[in-house]
């Protein structure tokens, strides 16, 4: 049985590193220097408009979106893949303001997983923080993208943050996880550089979730990549970052003494590379938090490289490796915390 404080580590160490890495999100090193000093950006920043607290983005909305839908489908006994897209639906709605399509209004209703908490009263559910190009354009549409009916070209990152709770609920079944992060990715990413990425992060946070080391779970994630076509990309830069990580000098742990080798696997806008960038940062330094650290200070998308690196790391050491006043300052906090002990719920009667 995996353990609680894996699923709430994995959820609010994602949602710290997302939170650290939005200030930084696009910036120049040269920019970020500027900013926040020579060693970077190294904690969490109030935002005085967002009553003083970290802001989240688009990353921790869906993958509270997708836990919603998972205790919605739990709850009325709908196939899982049908919850998420209801969950996500909720979000659009949410970004939006748009009227909910035919068929979607009572979506918009509270149910009944939500006598306890409501999610979609929650302001920051609603709050636009730089979503990823064309997500809402994907949500927008009248049928239901999937890994045969395209709905967009897209190699994003956005797609990776929703293959955690999905990790999560799968612990121990790494197959199973795969497959359906791989379908969830695919409501709103239709290529597969995305939604195989999706599906390799969901099983490394299934195998580690479930007591695995890092080396074993990426070796499960790229024996079920190499089974499948088009995956090459993902695999070759899952090596790469392996290998940066293996072979850097001893001793390095400065925020800038990485920067290269992350430079050297992307920006962290397609999902292949925000993926290697964390497996990087995760295999490269010994201390948790400074792993989220570095992976955030770079001139990509900072947030996902961070929320990505966040999450493994909390599915290997728990809620505990993150300072304990990072979590009094972050935006919905306690609403992560309270869905990861619901998801953790919904994990145990699956595995009865």
């Amino acid at each position: 049985m995996a353990d609680i404080k894996k699923f709430r580590g994995a959820l609010l160490g994602g949602a710290c590193g997302d939170a650290l890495g939005y200030p930084l999100q696009n910036f120049s090193v040269a920019r970020i220097q500027h900013r926040f000093g020579p060693f970077g950006l190294r904690t969490l920043v109030r935002d005085v408009k967002n009553g003083r607290k970290a802001p989240v983005t688009d990353n921790t909305q869906m993958v509270l979106a997708a836990i919603d839908g998972i205790l919605w489908a739990d709850a009325k006994k709908l196939d899982v893949l049908d919850g998420i897209y209801r969950g996500f639906m909720r979000w659009y709605y949410s970004q939006t303001g748009e009227e909910p399509k035919r068929g979607q209004r009572t979506w918009m209703r509270r149910q009944p997983h939500e006598r306890e908490f409501c999610l979609l009263r929650e302001k920051f559910m609603h709050a636009r923080r730089n979503p990823e190009d064309g997500v809402l354009s994907a949500f927008s549409k009248d049928f239901r993208g999937s890994v045969r009916v395209k709905i967009n070209d897209s190699k994003g990152a956005a797609s990776l943050s929703r293959a955690v709770p999905v990790g999560l609920l799968y612990t121990g079944d790494s197959k199973t996880a795969f497959d359906q992060a791989v379908k969830a990715a695919a409501l709103s990413h239709s290529n597969p550089l995305s939604y195989y990425s999706a599906g390799a992060l969901a099983v490394i946070i299934s195998c580690i979730s479930d007591g695995w080391t890092l080396p074993k779970a990426l070796q499960r994630a790229e024996e079920l990549l190499g089974k499948l076509h088009k995956t090459d990309p993902i695999i070759s830069l899952l090596s790469a970052a392996e290998a940066q990580a293996n072979n850097r000098p001893a001793g390095k742990s400065g925020t800038w003494d990485h920067i290269d080798s992350i430079s050297s696997l992307g920006s962290g806008r397609e999902a292949n590379e925000a993926l290697a960038i964390a497996v990087y940062a995760c295999l490269a330094l010994d201390d948790p938090t400074d792993a989220l650290i570095i992976s955030a200070n770079h001139g990509g998308r900072s947030n996902t490289t961070a929320f990505v690196t966040g999450a493994i790391e909390g599915a290997r050491f728990g809620e505990a490796f993150m300072p304990r006043y990072w979590a009094d300052i972050l935006e919905g906090a306690e609403p992560i915390g309270f869905m990861a002990d619901r998801l953790f719920y919904v994990y145990g009667k699956y595995h009865k």
